[in-house]
């Protein structure tokens, strides 16, 4: 499988939020997003959504998970909240992105593969702090199934490792990396 790594920027969007098991509420989110965009006759503007998943179903009730469909404000949308609409800013930072292409079901389980065992796996920790993403390429309502481009997106961090001991002009200190103070020669 192959994954990037990229720093995302925070992007401005509006959103849709369902709740319920990430199977059925990112249909409804979706549908309750796409009738808004619908009725404001901007289908063709759109170009991509962000899906975000909210919670870890590992440690939230089924009944509990929240999953917000998104879409750019750039594209000239603000909130509607007489129709379920809301604005929040997705955050931004560094994330493990695969593009997968195919079903959304299928995007599902390769994502779960992402978090538990790729990301580990090349030294990295999960930020949990961060909701998951999917960045959805494609129009499901023209796009075949089996060409449907979904950028999965894990948000990661670093792990921090010690410098290596030649290393003479900087040192790791209480976790903290200080430049070293070089003595003045005399002449």
């Amino acid at each position: 499988m192959r994954v990037l790594y990229q720093y995302m920027k925070p992007l401005s969007v509006v959103f849709a939020r369902s709740i319920g098991p990430y199977n059925a509420s990112s249909r409804e989110a979706w549908r309750l997003m796409m009738a808004w965009i619908d009725r404001q006759q901007a289908r063709s503007r759109v170009k991509q959504g962000h899906g975000l998943f909210r919670d870890n179903p590992k440690v939230t009730a089924p009944e509990l998970l929240r999953y917000d469909a998104c879409i750019s404000v750039s594209f000239g949308f603000d909130a509607d909240p007489d129709a379920g609409i809301g604005r929040q800013t997705l955050p931004g930072g560094a994330y493990a992105v695969h593009t997968h292409v195919g079903s959304y079901p299928e995007a599902g389980q390769v994502l779960s593969q992402m978090h538990h065992a790729i990301v580990p796996k090349r030294g990295l920790s999960v930020d949990y702090d961060r909701p998951f993403l999917a960045v959805y390429l494609n129009d499901p309502s023209v796009t075949r199934e089996v060409h449907r481009r979904t950028e999965l997106c894990v948000p990661v961090m670093p792990v921090r490792m010690p410098l290596s001991g030649n290393d003479d002009e900087h040192l790791l200190v209480g976790g903290e990396l200080i430049q070293r103070q070089q003595p003045l020669l005399a002449s």
